[in-house]
This record gives structure tokens, sequence and C-alpha cells, in this order.
């Protein structure tokens, strides 16, 4: 993982380009790190720095969950990230109300960019590898957050990061590492008891699996019946049994598609999702259109 690396060490904020995550040569001296990509950028150093400093005392195993803004979509706008929440949260309100985020309801940010982590915090968690490459920060974020006292978010916005890219072709680590993830979630629900979230963790499931069958007619990676024999092949596995399991949410399992999962019925899970491609094509073309647009100009 190729990162960008901002050190907070003694009164400076220090910028060190291009080093490995893995092997930076100082790192286990610092206290505090973050990663910032290579692409984005700090609204304000200095203002940065010290609203950092500022709020430290309230830094004792803390990972910084930062706010930011997203810019250079294919609309050429931005996008504002600032957390519904600000401030101080501390356990056991952290893990009963906000851990609940990383398991499909949106309410603190999953990602890395935008925080700074406590080494102890990370020697505490001893965050192993998964070998995903497609919801790699929620994965190590997911390991992370039990392992937090407290957590302290600025209001400010002070970073920014550029988004896009997912949409333009067929993405094929998506449906298998999304699985693996799934299970990672699954896992960790029965460790900590956090049942409540084994509900989004099915719901997700399914958009997951919707997504991959839409991308591979979008992107016509395959002939309609290759598409809908990899379906058929698909829905063997065990995993998808779960989706049947949601409990709390009775409409869902009214879904035209979870009829078409529970039914076995690769035909008609192939044109629901054919007719959801159609209805996106004019928002894909535009897209296209201004993208082309903006990088030309």
């Amino acid at each position: 993982m190729r990162l960008r690396f901002i050190l907070i060490f003694g009164n400076k904020l220090i910028h060190s380009y291009n080093h490995d995550f893995n092997y930076h040569p100082n790192l286990q001296h610092r206290t505090i790190h973050s990663t910032i990509y290579s692409d984005d950028w700090l609204v304000n150093k200095k203002n940065t720095y010290n609203n950092i400093r500022n709020g430290r005392k309230n830094w004792s195993r803390l990972c910084g969950n930062g706010n930011a803004t997203s810019h250079g979509s294919l609309w050429g706008g931005k996008k504002t990230g600032l957390s519904p929440v600000n401030g101080l949260i501390q356990q056991p309100k952290l893990f009963n109300k906000y851990y609940i985020s990383f398991f499909g309801i949106n309410i603190l940010s999953v990602n890395m960019w935008g925080k700074l982590y406590r080494k102890f915090s990370l020697n505490a968690a001893n965050i192993q590898p998964t070998g995903i490459t497609t919801g790699e920060d929620l994965a190590f974020n997911l390991q992370l957050f039990p392992y937090l006292s407290k957590i302290y978010i600025l209001k400010e916005c002070g970073y920014n990061y550029r988004f896009g890219g997912m949409t333009t072709r067929y993405n094929t680590c998506l449906l298998p590492d999304l699985k693996k993830l799934y299970y990672i979630k699954k896992a960790l629900i029965d460790k900590y008891q956090y049942h409540k979230a084994s509900d989004y963790i099915r719901i997700e499931l399914k958009n997951v699996l919707k997504s991959d069958i839409c991308q591979m007619i979008a992107f016509k990676v395959r002939s309609p019946k290759e598409i809908k024999n990899r379906i058929s092949e698909e829905l063997k596995d065990p995993i998808y049994k779960d989706i049947m399991q949601v409990q709390n949410h009775p409409a869902f399992l009214e879904d035209p598609f979870i009829k078409a999962i529970a039914a076995y019925d690769s035909n008609m899970r192939y044109d629901l999702c054919k007719k959801q491609v159609k209805k996106e094509i004019p928002i894909r073309l535009l897209k296209k259109i201004i993208s082309f647009i903006l990088i030309h100009i």
C-alpha cells in the first residue's frame, strides 16, 4: 500500500511523501500517524495542527475521526463530508451506538482519510491483513474500533480527497472481496454479541450481489446466457442463505430480487438487473460526456 504520511511530531506538522505504509522507517517512533493519499490535501496545515493540538487533551487511545470534503467527481463539483456527530465520544457509548457504522448504517466515516491514530491503539488491536482490495479501509477500522476508549471529531473540515473511478469498468474484486468482508463482519458480530447489526450485513450482501450482476450487464463482460449461468453458479454459495434470514425488515423479503433468490430463478434476477441498468443509461452517458469535457478543457 503506497501512501503519503502526515506526521505529528513535537510541535510540527510534517508531510512525508510516498512512503510504504508497512515499512516506514520512523513509524515506530511516532505517537500519532495518519494517511494522506497522493491526490489529497489538507485545507490549511497550520489551522489543522492547531485544532489537533487543542484537542489532544482528549486523545487517550484515540482514533481521530475527521471531517473532509470530496473534490473531483465526474460532475466537477464538491461534496461535503462533514460528520453529523462532533466532539468527544467515549465508551461505552462509542461502541454501543457507533460501531453500527461499520455494518451499513452511515453515522461515522469508515474510511482511512481524515483520521489520526494513536499507535497504542493500533498495537492493542493487532490488526491482521485481510487480503481484500475493495473495502480495505472499512476492514481496517472495523478491527480497530472496539479497542478505542474514545474518539474526538473536529468540527472543522481540514482534509480534502478526490473520489470517483469505481464505475468506469467492471470491478472483478467487488463481489469476492465484499463476501470476505461479510464473513469478517459476521465473526465480529458473534465475538462482540453485536447482533443488532446482523440484518444490515445481510441486506448489504444482497445489494453487493445485485450490483455485481448490474455491472456485468452494463459493461457487457459476458453474453446474457453466460451471465445467467454465472448467476446460477454464484447462488450455489451457502452465503446467500443468510439473506433470507433478515428478521426485522419484513418489506425487504418482499423485494422481487429477494423472491428471485428464494426461487433460484436466474432469469428473473437477470431481468430485474437489466431493467435497472436501462434506467441508469442516461445518467451514465451524461457522466461520461461531462468527464470527457473536464479532462480535455
